[in-house]
């Protein structure tokens, strides 16, 4: 007795080559998932900044962010430290060493001549200033960098034989340039202006 040959239905050939046909469509999809997937996340892990160790003065170690030289964070940074080392000061001691390492020389000699003009009156009226709260703003134009540090000053000293405190607002709009070496600051201060006016309390 001869086994009988089982010969598929054109149906079920044509459901068969759906199947197949499926099958192959979903595995490339899938595939093709995987490598925008693995794209997407490559990209997103090589625009993440840096993990960066540092070491503190005070010998504990921190976790932080780099940043690109160009960016609001680090430009924010130098406009602080030139406000700083500018504006908090006092009358019986002066120290220009932040004021030389965040200045170039022709911004050196700007801030040296504004401490020089106002060291009598500081001298005088026994005067201390600080600065009580300030906010920093930048723009960048045709290749330079200009910030500008708004802010309060507290002053306290000796006015006619009595304590007098007073408080100023402050306005220090600075030109930075990028600097040539890599041992100073990725930007120093080249020129500088500050206005000031009695602060009125609103």
């Amino acid at each position: 007795m001869s086994a009988e040959i089982y010969h598929p239905t054109a149906c079920e050939l044509v459901c068969r080559e759906r199947r197949l046909l499926v099958f192959w469509i979903v595995y490339h999809a899938v595939i093709w998932i995987a490598i925008a997937l693995g794209a997407f996340f490559a990209v997103q892990y090589m625009t993440m900044p840096d993990r960066v160790l540092v070491l503190g003065r005070d010998r504990n170690i921190y976790l932080g962010n780099s940043a690109p030289v160009e960016s609001r964070i680090v430009i924010e940074d130098i406009a602080l430290r030139a406000a700083y080392a500018l504006l908090s000061r006092r009358y019986d001691s002066r120290d220009d060493r932040l004021l030389e390492m965040v200045c170039t020389k022709r911004g050196l000699g700007r801030a040296r001549n504004y401490l020089d003009s106002t060291r009598e009156l500081f001298e005088r009226r026994m005067l201390m200033q600080e600065i009580e709260h300030c906010s920093v703003e930048y723009v960048s134009s045709g290749g330079g960098y200009f910030a500008l540090v708004k802010g309060i000053l507290n002053l306290s000293g000796i006015y006619f034989g009595y304590p007098h405190i007073q408080k100023r607002d402050f306005a220090l709009l600075m030109r930075l340039e990028r600097s040539a070496s890599d041992f100073e600051l990725p930007f120093r201060v080249e020129g500088l202006k500050l206005y000031e006016e009695e602060h009125q309390d609103e």
